[in-house]
């Protein structure tokens, strides 16, 4: 091969292996995750830089409440209101997030949501150690609130600031940066609320959310006009919710999709943060085996998204290589019943974590491409619904049926055989092979017939 013939990358190699021309679109970003992907986009990178440093106060913040909350009497039932406040916002509030996101400019909706946030980390503060219960579980209540406004905006502004070819390639870089934080947040949190105390903890934590405000200024700022929402016919939030409701429903790939994360929430996810635990203290040395396989999961799925960004071009039936992925997990969880080898499980879970995040990657890109702008909040408020609302559930049934260690790993069996068999049915489902992709369903209409919220045009 000539030199001046040679792919430049890992991605272009794919498309010139496929017999396109690499940058058809006039767009230079088909390059790989960094390097000529969506990192070569302004507005991208400012907001990615954004969330890295929010990954910092993410772990912080539950850190020092812990600190707060352990020093108190009857320890346990504070941490369990002040935590389940946080998920009681969210169940509350996340489709809310979603109206609000196809409703208003998605940039600014953010940053009231960092302030929100900062708001409460600075009130608690002010309060200090003599924080009464009370107050806790309202600022940890506030802080879900602001994720719940922040999470569906941020999901469906990336397709305003990257070109739809690089969507996969941004995604992947979300994901990733969110595992890594799962990797060394905890320890690195733990650490500095140990070292300085809570309340100074605090401060770097309030601090990152107004580092997160001022990046999303800038990528306002590249923007520009495209920010300006187009004109639509105001209905309730309610009927909105609604609409969602439906779209989800009559997209039926998405809709099988989300009824699988829904039982492998409640009967498999949910239970693994209880079931677990168990196994390792038994079996497995103990905290630090519990640790090496969190630990496992979230690198194998920095490694798995990776992988999803840089060779989803490749699968004319993405949603059979996801399905495939994510019944890695329930390999993983089977295996308790096989084998108490630390090392074995470790790796096991690694490519559990893997599947996950190569799942979520390529699901997520999918409804970017296929949802109307103008949808994208309210149905990614429904995703991110689906992907938690089982989880206390689960976690109740497990801790009602489950007595011992050896209980647990039946427990566990069963649990990766759900999760292996309800991988499998989705693909009865037509276009679930192909992520909507094969274009048989109807067209969804949109609202607006133009873009809506936060900037209708692609990224220049």
């Amino acid at each position: 091969m000539s030199r001046k013939h040679r792919p430049k990358s890992v991605l272009t190699w794919l498309e010139f292996r496929r017999g396109e021309p690499a940058g058809r679109l006039g767009d230079p970003s088909l390059g790989g995750i960094v390097g000529r992907g969506p990192f070569s986009h302004a507005g991208y990178r400012w907001l990615w830089s954004g969330q890295l440093v929010s990954i910092i106060g993410d772990q912080l913040f539950p850190m020092a409440v812990v600190a707060l909350a352990l020093g108190r009497e009857e320890s346990a039932f504070s941490l369990g209101v002040v935590f389940g406040s946080r998920f009681g916002a969210l169940a509350l509030l996340i489709l809310v997030g979603g109206v609000l996101a196809d409703r208003m400019d998605k940039l600014r909706l953010m940053m009231s949501s960092d302030v929100v946030r900062l708001s409460a980390v600075l009130l608690l503060i002010g309060l200090g150690n003599g924080a009464p219960l009370w107050a806790l579980a309202l600022i940890t209540f506030l802080m879900g609130a602001g994720e719940s406004i922040f999470q569906p905006a941020y999901d469906s502004v990336v397709p305003s600031l990257v070109p739809e070819r690089t969507l996969e390639q941004a995604n992947a870089a979300t994901n990733m940066l969110k595992n890594t934080g799962q990797v060394v947040g905890p320890a690195g949190a733990g650490l500095l609320v140990a070292a300085v105390g809570p309340r100074s903890a605090l401060w770097v934590d309030a601090a990152t959310f107004a580092v997160s405000s001022l990046t999303l200024l800038m990528v306002g700022r590249r923007l520009g006009e495209r920010r300006k929402p187009a004109a639509r016919d105001e209905e309730s939030m309610f009927a909105e919710a609604v609409a969602g409701i439906r779209v989800v429903v009559r997209m039926r790939w998405l809709m099988a999709l989300e009824a699988m994360a829904l039982v492998h929430v409640l009967f498999a996810v949910g239970p693994w943060f209880v079931l677990v635990p168990l196994i390792a203290d038994d079996r497995l040395g103990g905290p630090a085996g519990y640790g090496f396989v969190l630990s496992a999961f979230a690198l194998g799925g920095i490694g798995g998204a990776a992988v999803a960004g840089l060779t989803q071009k490749l699968f004319r039936r993405p949603g059979l290589w996801a399905l495939a992925a994510i019944s890695l997990f329930g390999v993983a969880c089977l295996a308790f019943a096989a084998t108490s080898s630390l090392p074995v499980l470790v790796a096991l879970f690694a490519l559990g974590g893997a599947g996950v995040q190569f799942f979520d990657v390529l699901k997520t890109t999918a409804i970017q491409r296929h949802v109307p702008r103008a949808l994208l909040g309210r149905v990614f408020a429904l995703d991110f619904f689906a992907s938690f609302v089982g989880m206390p559930a689960g976690q109740m049934l497990a801790g009602l049926l489950v007595a011992g260690a050896g209980q647990a790993v039946t427990a566990m069996a069963v649990a990766g055989a759900v999760v292996f068999v309800t991988s499998v049915l989705p693909l009865a489902v037509r276009d679930v092979a192909t992520l909507g992709a094969a274009g048989t369903e109807p067209p969804l209409p949109d609202p607006t017939a133009r873009t809506a919220a936060a900037g209708g045009g692609t990224a220049e």
